[in-house]
Order: structure tokens, then sequence, then C-alpha cells
């Protein structure tokens, strides 16, 4: 008995791409149910921290809405981020072209903001978890509070 006959049959019974093709399938769902299976671990106790964000690019009046006392919120999932500390604004600068050369100059009626949030953060060994989300410097978040909703990215976290 051969093997592989003249039809390309494995045994007789199964074509060989067939089975190479149940094979990948039976693969993939062998690993996709072990990645479901895995959680990652997650620590129950809280540090506190605190964690610095920047907004650029607003009004006067978002500016005025960041409030010293208030809490924020992770706009998407709706966690609890913590309450802001301090709040620092400056003017808004872009890059302008004048007499050949690139000047930073303000921008009239627009602002950047710096504000400083206490918060109770998740430290797992591999990631710090504020608002139910992976806090990470330089990526920017969606925050919000009964006032503000905006862009914030985070420029430090510091664990007390």
């Amino acid at each position: 008995m051969k093997i592989i006959n003249e039809k390309g049959k494995l045994f007789g019974i199964i074509n060989i791409i067939d089975l190479s093709v149940l094979l990948i399938l039976a693969l993939l769902i062998i690993g996709g149910a072990s990645r479901l299976k895995s959680r990652p671990i997650v620590a129950s106790e809280t540090t506190p921290a605190t964690i610095v964000f920047e907004v650029s690019d607003i009004r006067i009046e978002t500016v005025e809405g960041i409030k010293e006392g208030d809490p924020i919120y992770h706009y998407d999932k709706g966690g609890y981020i913590g309450i802001i500390e301090d709040v620092e604004y400056s003017p808004y600068q872009e890059p302008v072209e004048v007499d050949g050369k690139w000047v930073n100059m303000d921008v009239p009626e627009k602002y950047d903001a710096t504000f400083k949030v206490a918060a109770d953060v998740k430290n797992n060994p591999d990631v710090i978890i504020a608002g139910d989300e992976q806090i990470r410097i330089g990526v920017e978040f969606r925050v919000k509070n009964k006032s503000i909703a905006f862009f914030a990215r985070v420029m430090g976290v510091e664990l007390e």
C-alpha cells in the first residue's frame, strides 16, 4: 500500500491539501483557546502615585474647566483616575517662518496646560494601571469630568 496514491490522497483516505488545512485550523483553535484561558496577573493592592498630564492647543474656557480638587475619569471606560492637584498653563506656540528662520510664536487665544493628578494605581510587575487602563508615558488618553473632555498626553508617573 502506497502512502500517497495517484490521486494525491494520503493512505487513500484524505487529500494532502485538505489534511494540511485541517491541521492549521486545529492549531489555530488550540492556540486561541489557550490564549483565552490564560489571564494576566492583576495586583489587588494600590499604590499612591502622581500622574502628570499635558494638553495642547486648547481655549481658555477649557483651561478654566481644569480645576484643582475635581476628579478626573477615563473617557471611554469611565474608570476613575484621581483628583486634580495642580494646574499650570502657558500660551500655545507654533513654529512660524520669519525672514527665512523658524521661530515659535504664540497663537492667540490658545493655551497649553499641564496638570497633576493624585491617583491610586495598581502597580503590577509589568504595568501601571489607573482608571482601568494602562498608564504609559507618551500615551494620549481621552479624559473627562463634569465640565471638560479632551485628549491629554501622559508626561510622567511618580510612584510614592
